[in-house]
């Protein structure tokens, strides 16, 4: 089955077993929503704390996120 966004989605055999599927996308999208505002709010410190706009302060956090893996 391809959802409305052309990615593969399986059919669960059970409905508990769709009940656990959809909690673990709400956990996921929530982990995601989390991540995005702690990148803004860096984003955020590192225009105040250098004086640079924000395109350079998101490179700049990128850029060490990069290296730390």
């Amino acid at each position: 089955m391809v959802d409305l966004w052309g990615e593969i989605v399986n059919r669960c055999s059970t409905e508990e077993a769709a009940r656990q599927d959809i909690e673990r996308c709400q956990k996921e999208d929530a982990m995601w929503e989390t991540a995005k505002l702690m990148v803004d709010i860096a984003v955020k410190a590192h225009m105040r704390m250098h004086g640079v706009d924000r395109a350079v302060a998101r490179y700049w956090i990128q850029s060490a996120a990069e290296v730390a893996d």
